[in-house]
């Protein structure tokens, strides 16, 4: 089977969406072992964190810098022109004309449920393109039961189309015992001894003006000496955050640490003493499941996939309650014993999910989609594959030149 792969989001400086993208795709080149052709389409050069294998390449590459208007109007033609059996959009949106059969991730629905805490522009474009993707598409993957039952609900899709397909922590997020490895890292980013961690972000979503209110009255209190360590990208109005910090006086206390590249985040969730993740509203929580993978003992708020991801694992509060989420903080940081059983807990919770097991589901799903499209995998040999990319003028030129389905590589 001809796979196209959605890569957009393959960026340096990526964060949720694009290590969902590049886990699942790693794991979906290991599985198929080449008996699936995998060509990912982007319209800049992609970046991972380590070699994809022989058998996948990168094509379409325009150096288009905006994704919304390469999607809809360059990718068709370049759909056309690969010819897959299946195409994967793994963020949200699809080509309107789209002439292949096509699978879509949709992370969340927090355009519906918080618009208000996205850009406008973002809710005045993204939202009815992420409505017409789900009604459009043969299949759609969510991430969570949570993000599924959205879906179905604010897009009017049928329940049978939308498929849970759940993430996972990647392998290098495990327990390190290599104190010289850990400590470098200490030193790399000036961490204290012990602290409070979040990864994530920095945007209104993620609901952090209220965890600094909580931090902050616990902290001069005398209740939390721990600082507060804030890892993520700064996102729309992270001032807001960074603003509150000052008004509070908790600059010494809170430590914005910005984007951590992938390498350095094991070692520093096994740094923190714990792990604090408030967010309003997430489609899965990919540092929640990191945090728990790492043996980081983690407090979450009990809305969207969050509960349903920690299930018992990890501490849930309200993450609308100040006072509720300053008590949590407290409590856990001053019990060593519940910090041991929450790490134990996180640790088993974490080994229930695997990239693996959403690779071969992802793989049944499009081999499931393009036969209900009617389009049978190809049973012509293939040729082999070459490591590099391919500009659209030289795949227009090979195509032209050759049979419907002949090799083009």
């Amino acid at each position: 089977m001809r796979i196209a792969f959605d890569g957009t989001t393959l960026r340096p400086g990526r964060t949720g969406v694009g290590y969902y993208t590049e886990h699942l795709l790693h794991h979906l080149a290991a599985e198929s072992g080449g008996t699936d052709e995998i060509v990912v389409i982007s319209n800049r050069p992609i970046q991972t964190t380590r070699p994809l294998p022989e058998w996948v390449r990168v094509m379409g590459v325009t150096n288009m810098p905006f994704r919304l208007p390469w999607i809809q109007f360059v990718t068709p033609r370049l759909l056309h022109l690969i010819d897959p059996d299946v195409v994967h959009f793994t963020n949200q949106i699809i080509p309107l004309a789209s002439p292949i059969t096509t699978v879509v991730t949709i992370h969340d629905m927090s355009l519906r449920l918080f618009p208000s805490y996205h850009p406008w522009k973002r809710v005045l474009l993204n939202r009815p393109l992420i409505t017409q993707a789900a009604r459009r598409a043969e299949a759609v993957i969510a991430v969570s039961s949570s993000a599924r039952r959205d879906i179905i609900h604010f897009c009017g899709v049928e329940p049978e189309r939308v498929h849970l397909v759940h993430e996972a922590a990647a392998p290098a997020f495990r327990p390190i015992a290599d104190r010289t490895r850990l400590e470098a890292v200490r030193a790399r980013y000036a961490l204290p001894e012990r602290f409070v961690l979040y990864v994530g972000t920095i945007e209104p979503r993620k609901n952090l003006l209220r965890l600094v209110e909580a931090y902050g009255r616990r902290h001069r209190a005398g209740d939390l000496p721990w600082p507060l360590v804030c890892i993520g990208r700064y996102g729309w109005r992270a001032r807001d955050v960074q603003a509150r910090v000052e008004r509070l006086g908790l600059r010494r206390a809170i430590r914005f640490a910005g984007y951590v590249p992938f390498d350095d985040l094991p070692a520093i969730y096994n740094l923190a003493e714990l792990f604090v993740f408030p967010s309003l509203h997430e489609g899965f929580g990919l540092p929640v499941m990191e945090a728990m993978a790492c043996g980081v003992p983690v407090i979450v708020g009990g809305n969207s996939s969050l509960a349903e991801i920690a299930a018992g694992a990890a501490e849930t509060v309200d993450a609308t309650d100040v006072d509720a989420l300053g008590e949590a903080l407290v409590s856990v940081a001053r019990s060593r014993d519940r910090r041991v059983e929450l790490a134990r807990r996180g640790r088993a919770r974490a080994r229930q999910f695997s990239w693996r097991r959403a690779a071969r589901e992802t793989l049944e799903i499009y081999r499931r989609a393009a036969g209900r499209a009617g389009t049978a995998p190809a049973t012509e040999p293939r040729p082999a594959v070459v490591r590099g990319g391919i500009g659209l003028e030289e795949l227009a030129t090979r195509r032209t030149a050759s049979e419907p389905r002949a090799p083009w590589l």
